[in-house]
Protein backbone atom coordinates (compact mmCIF):
# COMPACT_ATOMS: atom_id res chain seq x y z
CA UNK A 1 0.00 0.00 0.00
CA UNK A 2 1.00 3.22 -1.24
CA UNK A 3 0.52 5.34 2.22
CA UNK A 4 2.14 2.44 3.99
CA UNK A 5 5.42 3.43 2.14
CA UNK A 6 5.36 6.79 2.26
CA UNK A 7 5.58 6.11 6.03
CA UNK A 8 8.36 3.82 5.88
CA UNK A 9 6.53 0.85 7.64
CA UNK A 10 7.45 -2.46 7.24
CA UNK A 11 3.94 -4.18 6.28
CA UNK A 12 2.13 -7.54 6.70
CA UNK A 13 -0.70 -8.73 5.38
CA UNK A 14 -2.68 -10.77 7.67
CA UNK A 15 -6.33 -12.11 8.27
CA UNK A 16 -7.93 -10.90 11.94
CA UNK A 17 -7.85 -14.96 12.22
CA UNK A 18 -4.16 -14.68 12.92
CA UNK A 19 -4.47 -11.89 16.00
CA UNK A 20 -4.57 -14.51 18.37
CA UNK A 21 -1.96 -16.41 17.05
CA UNK A 22 0.23 -13.50 17.00
CA UNK A 23 0.11 -13.07 20.68
CA UNK A 24 -0.20 -16.23 21.38
CA UNK A 25 3.02 -16.92 19.91
CA UNK A 26 4.48 -13.88 21.18
CA UNK A 27 3.96 -15.23 25.24
CA UNK A 28 5.93 -18.33 23.94
CA UNK A 29 2.20 -20.37 25.08
CA UNK A 30 1.53 -23.23 22.47
CA UNK A 31 -0.82 -22.49 19.43
CA UNK A 32 -4.05 -24.95 19.65
CA UNK A 33 -3.97 -26.18 16.24
CA UNK A 34 -7.51 -24.78 15.00
CA UNK A 35 -5.46 -21.06 15.26
CA UNK A 36 -4.09 -20.22 12.11
CA UNK A 37 -0.13 -20.08 11.69
CA UNK A 38 1.63 -17.00 11.35
CA UNK A 39 5.17 -18.32 10.66
CA UNK A 40 5.32 -15.60 7.76
CA UNK A 41 5.74 -12.56 10.42
CA UNK A 42 8.82 -11.79 11.37
CA UNK A 43 8.26 -11.82 15.29
CA UNK A 44 10.80 -11.25 17.53
CA UNK A 45 12.47 -15.06 19.41
CA UNK A 46 13.36 -13.38 22.43
CA UNK A 47 11.57 -13.50 25.97
CA UNK A 48 8.71 -11.48 25.81
CA UNK A 49 7.81 -9.68 29.40
CA UNK A 50 5.02 -8.04 28.59
CA UNK A 51 2.08 -7.45 25.40
CA UNK A 52 0.02 -4.29 26.00
CA UNK A 53 -3.00 -4.73 22.66
CA UNK A 54 -4.88 -1.31 22.39
CA UNK A 55 -7.59 -1.61 20.42
CA UNK A 56 -9.50 1.55 19.29
CA UNK A 57 -12.70 1.68 16.99
CA UNK A 58 -12.79 3.55 13.91
CA UNK A 59 -8.95 3.91 13.71
CA UNK A 60 -7.28 3.65 10.32
CA UNK A 61 -4.46 4.75 8.08
CA UNK A 62 -7.00 7.57 7.00
CA UNK A 63 -6.75 8.98 10.47
CA UNK A 64 -3.02 8.51 10.88
CA UNK A 65 -2.48 10.51 7.14
CA UNK A 66 -5.22 13.12 8.35
CA UNK A 67 -4.90 14.00 11.58
CA UNK A 68 -0.72 13.04 12.38
CA UNK A 69 -0.39 11.19 15.30
CA UNK A 70 3.40 12.16 16.11
CA UNK A 71 4.27 9.37 18.34
CA UNK A 72 2.45 6.23 16.38
CA UNK A 73 4.24 7.83 13.14
CA UNK A 74 7.80 7.50 14.59
CA UNK A 75 7.44 4.33 16.80
CA UNK A 76 5.14 1.92 15.45
CA UNK A 77 7.19 1.03 12.89
CA UNK A 78 5.32 -2.39 11.48
CA UNK A 79 2.14 -2.26 10.35
CA UNK A 80 -0.19 -5.15 9.94
CA UNK A 81 -2.85 -4.65 7.01
CA UNK A 82 -5.82 -6.78 8.19
CA UNK A 83 -7.97 -8.81 5.64
CA UNK A 84 -11.38 -9.86 6.59
CA UNK A 85 -14.46 -11.62 5.42
CA UNK A 86 -16.49 -8.52 4.49
CA UNK A 87 -17.10 -5.17 5.60
CA UNK A 88 -19.12 -5.81 8.20
CA UNK A 89 -16.67 -8.92 9.51
CA UNK A 90 -14.35 -5.01 9.51
CA UNK A 91 -16.68 -3.45 11.80
CA UNK A 92 -15.64 -2.96 16.17
CA UNK A 93 -17.37 -6.67 17.63
CA UNK A 94 -16.80 -8.88 14.82
CA UNK A 95 -12.75 -7.82 15.13
CA UNK A 96 -13.00 -8.22 18.78
CA UNK A 97 -14.55 -11.84 18.75
CA UNK A 98 -11.97 -12.71 15.62
CA UNK A 99 -9.47 -11.16 18.30
CA UNK A 100 -10.30 -13.36 21.31
CA UNK A 101 -12.75 -16.03 20.34
CA UNK A 102 -12.30 -18.97 17.28
CA UNK A 103 -14.82 -19.94 14.52
CA UNK A 104 -12.97 -22.88 14.89
CA UNK A 105 -13.84 -23.60 18.43
CA UNK A 106 -16.47 -23.26 20.72
CA UNK A 107 -14.62 -23.13 23.81
CA UNK A 108 -11.47 -20.94 22.93
CA UNK A 109 -10.97 -17.76 24.23
CA UNK A 110 -7.58 -16.18 24.32
CA UNK A 111 -7.62 -14.78 27.68
CA UNK A 112 -9.08 -17.92 29.20
CA UNK A 113 -6.40 -19.92 27.66
CA UNK A 114 -3.72 -17.51 28.60
CA UNK A 115 -4.49 -17.69 32.01
CA UNK A 116 -4.87 -21.33 32.04
CA UNK A 117 -1.45 -21.46 30.57
CA UNK A 118 -0.12 -19.46 33.73
CA UNK A 119 -0.45 -15.67 32.35
CA UNK A 120 -1.57 -13.13 34.15
CA UNK A 121 -4.14 -11.44 31.85
CA UNK A 122 -6.38 -8.19 31.85
CA UNK A 123 -8.67 -6.42 29.93
CA UNK A 124 -9.89 -2.95 30.27
CA UNK A 125 -13.20 -2.16 28.65
CA UNK A 126 -16.65 -0.71 28.92
CA UNK A 127 -19.20 -3.01 29.89
CA UNK A 128 -21.12 -3.81 26.55
CA UNK A 129 -17.88 -4.62 25.05
CA UNK A 130 -17.09 -7.78 27.38
CA UNK A 131 -19.02 -10.57 25.93
CA UNK A 132 -17.11 -9.88 23.03
CA UNK A 133 -13.94 -9.95 24.64
CA UNK A 134 -14.37 -13.14 27.20
CA UNK A 135 -16.93 -14.82 29.32
CA UNK A 136 -14.71 -15.01 32.61
CA UNK A 137 -15.60 -11.92 34.78
CA UNK A 138 -12.78 -12.20 36.61
CA UNK A 139 -10.39 -11.20 33.76
CA UNK A 140 -11.90 -7.99 33.31
CA UNK A 141 -12.65 -4.28 34.71
CA UNK A 142 -15.54 -2.62 33.18
CA UNK A 143 -14.60 1.52 32.57
CA UNK A 144 -17.59 4.50 31.57
CA UNK A 145 -15.20 6.14 29.25
CA UNK A 146 -11.72 5.91 27.71
CA UNK A 147 -10.10 8.66 30.58
CA UNK A 148 -11.21 5.98 33.05
CA UNK A 149 -9.29 2.92 30.92
CA UNK A 150 -6.86 5.47 30.79
CA UNK A 151 -6.45 5.71 34.42
CA UNK A 152 -6.19 2.18 35.02
CA UNK A 153 -4.53 0.96 32.32
CA UNK A 154 -1.92 3.30 33.82
CA UNK A 155 -1.91 1.02 37.47
CA UNK A 156 -1.87 -1.97 35.22
CA UNK A 157 1.24 -1.57 33.29
CA UNK A 158 3.59 -4.39 34.01
CA UNK A 159 1.44 -6.19 36.16
CA UNK A 160 0.67 -8.68 33.21
CA UNK A 161 1.63 -10.59 30.67
CA UNK A 162 -1.52 -9.48 28.59
CA UNK A 163 -2.91 -6.02 28.85
CA UNK A 164 -5.93 -6.09 26.77
CA UNK A 165 -7.42 -1.13 26.72
CA UNK A 166 -10.39 -0.93 24.35
CA UNK A 167 -10.75 2.98 23.39
CA UNK A 168 -14.02 4.03 21.34
CA UNK A 169 -14.15 7.82 22.15
CA UNK A 170 -13.33 8.33 18.20
CA UNK A 171 -15.84 5.56 16.82
CA UNK A 172 -18.44 7.66 19.19
CA UNK A 173 -16.86 11.16 17.72
CA UNK A 174 -17.67 9.78 14.36
CA UNK A 175 -21.01 9.18 15.20
CA UNK A 176 -21.89 12.14 17.03
CA UNK A 177 -21.28 14.01 14.43
CA UNK A 178 -22.35 11.85 11.43
CA UNK A 179 -18.99 11.06 10.44
CA UNK A 180 -17.90 14.75 9.40
CA UNK A 181 -16.54 15.90 13.18
CA UNK A 182 -14.85 19.28 13.83
CA UNK A 183 -11.09 19.11 12.88
CA UNK A 184 -10.02 20.60 16.43
CA UNK A 185 -12.32 18.02 17.81
CA UNK A 186 -11.44 15.27 15.88
CA UNK A 187 -7.23 16.18 15.88
CA UNK A 188 -7.59 16.64 19.90
CA UNK A 189 -9.10 12.78 20.66
CA UNK A 190 -6.18 11.44 18.86
CA UNK A 191 -3.24 13.61 19.83
CA UNK A 192 -4.49 13.02 23.18
CA UNK A 193 -4.63 8.80 22.57
CA UNK A 194 -1.52 9.65 20.51
CA UNK A 195 0.14 10.65 24.21
CA UNK A 196 -0.97 7.93 26.15
CA UNK A 197 0.38 5.13 23.98
CA UNK A 198 3.57 7.35 24.29
CA UNK A 199 3.15 6.91 27.97
CA UNK A 200 2.04 3.16 28.00
CA UNK A 201 5.14 2.74 26.49
CA UNK A 202 8.29 5.52 28.36
CA UNK A 203 6.22 3.34 31.96
CA UNK A 204 6.36 0.02 30.29
CA UNK A 205 9.29 -2.55 31.27
CA UNK A 206 12.20 -3.74 28.86
CA UNK A 207 10.69 -6.80 26.89
CA UNK A 208 7.51 -5.10 26.09
CA UNK A 209 5.74 -5.22 22.43
CA UNK A 210 2.54 -2.91 21.96
CA UNK A 211 0.33 -4.18 19.29
CA UNK A 212 -2.37 -1.30 18.49
CA UNK A 213 -5.19 -2.20 16.50
CA UNK A 214 -7.76 -0.30 14.36
CA UNK A 215 -11.23 -1.49 13.45
CA UNK A 216 -14.47 0.03 11.04
CA UNK A 217 -16.38 1.32 14.40
CA UNK A 218 -19.34 -0.43 15.50
CA UNK A 219 -21.81 -0.02 12.89
CA UNK A 220 -21.21 0.89 9.47
CA UNK A 221 -21.20 4.81 8.62
CA UNK A 222 -20.42 6.86 5.57
CA UNK A 223 -18.22 9.94 5.54
CA UNK A 224 -18.88 12.70 2.93
CA UNK A 225 -15.26 12.62 1.37
CA UNK A 226 -13.71 13.63 -1.62
CA UNK A 227 -10.62 12.93 -4.05
CA UNK A 228 -7.41 11.24 -2.10
CA UNK A 229 -9.54 11.14 1.21
CA UNK A 230 -12.59 9.54 0.26
CA UNK A 231 -9.99 7.08 -2.07
CA UNK A 232 -7.63 6.49 1.11
CA UNK A 233 -10.83 5.78 3.36
CA UNK A 234 -12.66 3.39 0.66
CA UNK A 235 -9.12 1.58 0.71
CA UNK A 236 -8.53 1.19 4.18
CA UNK A 237 -8.42 -2.26 5.92
CA UNK A 238 -8.64 -2.65 9.62
CA UNK A 239 -4.89 -2.27 10.49
CA UNK A 240 -3.02 -2.97 13.52
CA UNK A 241 0.77 -1.27 14.46
CA UNK A 242 3.47 -3.39 16.70
CA UNK A 243 6.15 -1.90 18.45
CA UNK A 244 8.90 -5.03 19.47
CA UNK A 245 11.11 -4.25 22.96
CA UNK A 246 13.14 -1.45 23.15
Amino acid sequence: MEIAEDLGLKTYNITANQLPSIIVKLLKVGRPFYLPSVDELSLPDIAIDQVILVIIDNFSLYEVITYQPTWMIKNLENLLLIDTESKMKSLSGPMLESTFFSKDSLTFNLLSALNFNGKQVKAIARKEDIPKITNEQSLVQTEKSDVNIYVQAIKAINRNDLLVLHFADFDEMYERYSMNPPEDIASKIIRRTDKWLNLFWQQSIDGTVMLVVGNDGKKPLEMNLQGQAAEWKRANLPIGFIKFPK
